[in-house]
């Protein structure tokens, strides 16, 4: 749809104008200005303080500042925050089926490793003091012996990927080669019967064409024939 067309046609006098048919001291004189949302927060949102928003961060933070740690142990001295109220029983809005945190899926606690003999696959780092056992003659041949065998059946099935692309190219040039074989052939047949009608007689010309009709109508007959 041609918009400045149209309105030109209602009399419109054109761009740097108003829609007023003679004066631009009334209305506008551009097109209405869309505001844009390109902070990705969704139509309807309120610019506000994000912080207040972040009613979750407050709440732990507010529990926080209500640790005391005083005398080597912790302790919420804070009663009744925000925390308290969102994990209590009872707290309508964010617990039930209809609740906040109704669509997400509680996890497992992680256990502390802390004073527990945790026995890893990891190397010690040489910053910690402690060096790693060094390995034992047994298990150095026994790593050779593997890293051998793997690199024979790297080898073999490298040797295996060569033989099948040199196949599958041989493959690809044989059927070129017949498909050229072919062309050629063609061409020369093309050729040969270009230079018989340009040499042979009338005559000639229609002896060929009875002859070629009386081969067609035998191998019909031979057809209804054996189909009888």
């Amino acid at each position: 749809m041609d918009a400045h067309a149209i309105l030109t046609a209602q009399g419109w006098r054109g761009t740097g104008h108003s829609l007023h048919p003679t004066s631009d001291s009334h209305g506008l004189k551009h097109h209405l200005l869309i505001k844009r949302n390109d902070d990705g927060r969704g139509l309807g949102h309120k610019k506000a303080d994000q912080k207040a928003e972040a009613w979750w961060l407050n709440a732990f933070d507010q529990a926080l500042k209500g640790i005391d740690t005083k005398g080597g142990t912790m302790k919420q001295t804070l009663k009744g925050g925000a925390l308290e109220k969102i994990t209590a029983k009872g707290a309508g809005k964010y617990t039930g089926t209809r609740g906040l945190y109704s669509s997400f899926i509680r996890g497992g606690v992680m256990e502390g490793t802390v004073g527990l003999n945790v026995v890893s696959g990891l190397q010690t780092p040489p910053d910690s003091g402690v060096g790693t056992p060094a390995a034992t003659s047994g298990d150095e041949e026994k790593s050779k012996k593997e890293t051998k065998e793997e690199k024979r059946a790297r080898r073999e099935a490298k040797r295996t990927r060569k033989a099948e692309k040199q196949a599958k190219k041989e493959a690809e040039e044989r059927a070129a080669r017949k498909i050229e074989k072919k062309k050629e052939k063609e061409k020369a047949k093309k050729a040969e019967r270009h230079q018989i009608k340009a040499t042979e007689t009338k005559e000639e010309r229609r002896a060929r064409r009875d002859v070629r009709r009386k081969r067609k109508e035998e191998k019909r007959r031979v057809k209804l024939t054996s189909g009888g």
